[in-house]
């Protein structure tokens, strides 16, 4: 491990890089935030004092251009990922880069293309990956806790018109509804859950089926649900949805007992104790607590070290582009039905 610091800049003040990504990145001591750009100037100071940034820009590119942010951050809405990203990576810096990747696996394989050329990391930033309690799922079915899996459900779904979960002005103004900005259930809650089953599946989806729903007054689908078939035999099912109270979720049904989690992809300190739960195959429950960790600085303390010491990334290219594969697949079925998930 060298004592390099890994100096960050941050294309965008959304709500997540001012009470997430933005902290965990300033309590990293191998993190620290150099520059914030937003198009809107008064936000990029205020957030770049509030992170301890020396420097602030009213443009995008001026940020890419800065000779001392060696990664970046991309924390803009959904649509604008893709060009943002591979304008990054060709300007020589690594990125970190906002779920989903893209709104099409077109879009990912472009912006995979443009870190290889550039020989510069490129992730994703599911932050939910990083919590130890995903590996001790992952051993504890490995391990034939709960028999050979058959099921995997994962559910995502808040109140958007609660107070606390409104990004910016009023629900109405908030850009998960915006489909010129690549909002809806889907790409906000369902890319979780199709992340969630597949990475608890151990296999790939081959085919689908879902359905989306579109409150009275949305221009974007608030419902989303589907089932999956997996390539090892594995069934899957999700739901999510923007106007539903409920947080996230897991259940994963074996041959010999199951195991479910609440908190799935999501934790706050305030929400403990988490708990791994097991069905045994008498029927009766154990339950396992795992400790509250900060999802978001395990994600920047992973980056660094990815970037500083040549670690092997937790969530590759190929990761992503199946995660987006299936959520074009979703999008087609909406309209064709049943449908084939594309591969690689």
């Amino acid at each position: 491990m060298t004592s390099a610091v890994l100096r960050w800049g941050i294309l965008g003040a959304a709500k997540i890089a001012q009470t997430e990504m933005g902290p965990a990145i300033l309590r990293s001591p191998r993190n620290r935030v150099q520059a914030v750009a937003s198009r809107r100037w008064p936000a990029a100071e205020k957030l770049a004092t509030a992170l301890d940034a020396p420097t602030a820009y009213d443009s995008y590119q001026r940020l890419l251009d800065d000779p001392q942010v060696d990664a970046v951050y991309v924390a803009l809405p959904n649509s604008l990922h893709a060009d943002w990203t591979v304008a990054a990576l060709d300007a020589g810096k690594h990125v970190l880069c906002e779920k989903p990747m893209a709104l099409s696996a077109e879009d990912v394989r472009r912006m995979a293309e443009a870190a290889g050329r550039a020989g510069r990391v490129l992730m994703e930033a599911f932050m939910w990956r990083f919590h130890p309690r995903v590996d001790r799922i992952l051993s504890m079915i490995a391990d034939g806790a709960i028999g050979e899996v058959r099921l995997v459900r994962a559910t995502y779904s808040i109140d958007l018109a609660a107070a606390t979960d409104v990004r910016s002005g009023t629900v109405d103004e908030d850009l998960r509804l915006s489909p010129e900005l690549g909002g809806g259930a889907l790409t906000d809650l369902g890319s979780y859950c199709v992340s969630g089953l597949r990475t608890y599946a151990g296999g790939r989806p081959v085919s689908l089926r879902s359905w989306c729903a579109t409150a009275p007054g949305r221009a974007v689908e608030t419902t989303v649900s589907g089932q999956l078939a997996f390539d090892n035999g594995v069934v899957g099912q999700f739901f999510a949805a923007l106007d539903v109270p409920g947080g996230g979720h897991i259940e994963i049904a074996g041959t010999g007992g199951r195991i479910r989690m609440a908190n799935a992809f999501r934790m706050r300190a305030t929400q403990e104790p988490f708990q791994i739960e097991r069905q045994h195959p008498d029927g009766t429950w154990s339950a396992e607590v795992t400790p509250f960790l900060d999802q978001y600085q395990l994600e920047v303390d992973h980056f660094a070290e990815v970037v500083l010491d040549g670690a092997t990334a937790r969530i590759s290219l190929a990761d992503s582009l199946d995660n987006a594969l299936t959520l074009d697949a979703i999008r087609r079925s909406w309209k064709e039905g049943d449908v084939e998930v594309g591969s690689r």
